[in-house]
Parts: C-alpha cells; sequence; structure tokens
C-alpha cells in the first residue's frame, strides 16, 4: 500500500462556496485489498475510509451489501447527496466483474452543520454509505470475485480538504451455501435503520411558493411536535435560514425562505423531512404558486 499527500484548500470556508468547477489540489491514497472481505482501509484527511461487505462470501443471482465507511476526527464532517451551502458528496466509480451491478449509494439522515455564516448538510464523528450490489445469476464457480472502487471525499470543518482513494474489495463465491454475515454487519443494521422511509400513502403533501417562501405542508393523520426538511436539490431554499415550524392539526407547516438562488420555480419539492422524533421520511410535494 502506497500514500502520497499534498495540501488541501486552505482557504476559510467561510468565504468560499465549493462548487463542480473548482479546482482543487487531491489528496491521493492507494489501498490494496489484503484481506477477504475487507479492502484495506485508506488513512485520508482527518479520518479514515474503508469499503466493507456484509457478509463473508457471495452468491450468484442474489444482491449483497457493501459500503463505505467514514470515520471522522472530531469536529470534521463529510457531506450528503445535498451538501447544503458548500463542499460536495462523496462519490464512487465502481470497476466490477462482467454481469455485476452497483446500485447508487444510500444516504442515511444528515446534520445541519453550523460552519460560520453557512449551514452544511453532513455527517460527523462516523457513517456508513451503503450500496446493493447484484452478481448474475449464471455466475459459474471460479476464483474469488473482485470488487473495484474509486472513491473521492471532501472532509471538513474550518477549512476543506480534498481526498482519493482506490479499493479492491475481494470477496469469495460459494454456489448454494448460505451467506454469513461479517463482523461489519451490525454497522449496516443501523445504517439501514437510519435511512429515511417513503412517506406512508395516506399522508397528504404539498407545497405552496410565492416571492419569498415555500410553504412545506404535511398531514400525518397526527399532531407532531417539530421538524427540519433537507432539500434534495440545491439551491431551493436558503439553507441557513431558520425553519419555522407551524403544528397543525393533525400534520406541520414548515417555512422555508427561497433562494435567491434559484433560476425558477421547481414542480416538486424534493428532500428528507425529519421529526422530533428522529425518524425521517422522503418527501416528493408538488408545489403551486401562493395566491
Amino acid at each position: 500500500m502506497t500514500r502520497a499527500e499534498s495540501p488541501g484548500d486552505s482557504r476559510p470556508k467561510a468565504h468560499r462556496k465549493f462548487t463542480h468547477t473548482h479546482t482543487l489540489l487531491l489528496i491521493s491514497f492507494l489501498s490494496v485489498c489484503t484481506t477477504l472481505g475487507r479492502a484495506v482501509g485508506a488513512t485520508g484527511p482527518h479520518g479514515t475510509v474503508d469499503l466493507i461487505a456484509e457478509q463473508t462470501t457471495i452468491q450468484p443471482g442474489r444482491p449483497f451489501a457493501a459500503g463505505l465507511h467514514f470515520q471522522l476526527e472530531p469536529g470534521w464532517h463529510i457531506y450528503w447527496i445535498n451538501a447544503g451551502d458548500s463542499g460536495e458528496p462523496p462519490r464512487v466509480k465502481w470497476s466490477l466483474p462482467e454481469g455485476f451491478r452497483a446500485g447508487p449509494l444510500q444516504w442515511p439522515l444528515p446534520r445541519r452543520i453550523e460552519d460560520h455564516s453557512l449551514i452544511d448538510y453532513g455527517y460527523q464523528d462516523q457513517v456508513l454509505l451503503p450500496v446493493e450490489i447484484m452478481p448474475p445469476a449464471g455466475l459459474a464457480a471460479g476464483p474469488d470475485v473482485q470488487v473495484n472502487a474509486a472513491v473521492s471525499w471532501l472532509v471538513c470543518r474550518d477549512i476543506c480538504v480534498p481526498g482519493h482513494a482506490n479499493f479492491v474489495l475481494t470477496l469469495p463465491l460459494r454456489q448454494g451455501a448460505p451467506a454469513k454475515s461479517s463482523a461489519a454487519a451490525p454497522l449496516f443494521a443501523r445504517a439501514r435503520a437510519d435511512l429515511p422511509r417513503p412517506a406512508p400513502r395516506s399522508w397528504k403533501v404539498a407545497a405552496t411558493l410565492d416571492k419569498l417562501r415555500f410553504v412545506l405542508n404535511v398531514d400525518t393523520g397526527k399532531k407532531e411536535t417539530g421538524a427540519s426538511f433537507f432539500p434534495l436539490n440545491p439551491n431551493e431554499i436558503e439553507n441557513a435560514a431558520p425553519q419555522k415550524v407551524s403544528v397543525s392539526s393533525p400534520g406541520i407547516d414548515l417555512e422555508l425562505k427561497r433562494s435567491d438562488q434559484m433560476l425558477k420555480p421547481p414542480p416538486r419539492l424534493q428532500g428528507v423531512l425529519v421529526f422530533a422524533s428522529g425518524q425521517g421520511y422522503t418527501i416528493n410535494a408538488p408545489v403551486r404558486a401562493s395566491r
């Protein structure tokens, strides 16, 4: 395993906003697999990253879960799929054996992270981003399967430092034998418990928009005590603005300040609504203009 390091972007985070057009100096790492079921962890900027699997073996035609496990130093964070006011989410490029398919990364509930005058959406301490991988049904017995992943991420506190790692995860193929859970299985169970659920069909969800704000109304059929909304798409709401909660009966209303960077009104307001209980739900609310 080899590693090479270069300094990251040292400008104070409050004085910049990252976009895909920014040129960033990457901190690069190379990780080579040395054990079955777990790629060697990359010691990245201000934390570590591992590519892990929920099972110790795989079977033809049966999906299995892999995931990126980030463990961060205190005070540092990475980003949700919508980073908020700055930053970028982790990205992965898979290189899989013929016939294998990888689904999208799954995103546990994020936190609102205050940094100077900005609000980021992301994760502190540790987080597992799971992904489902499907082997082909006709996979014949043969050598161990190798899953390759090129991962890039951004870790921030007062400054942001990019990282990159190439992982090779080796998993034995077993015809007919039941898969066994790996030592990482509890991490996958916790990550799944923290994924947002689809909003129940019985809920009534809608949003109105005027020149200043969205009002998101979610009728859950019962009285709620509070909630926070995390927009899926950037530049729709002002992330740092307070979200005014009005408890309706039944349900909840949230006033969300309209972003001054929004180019045109969206037909739907999409995101994750996290209630005071800690449970989160995916929201896909049709938007109508307020009279």
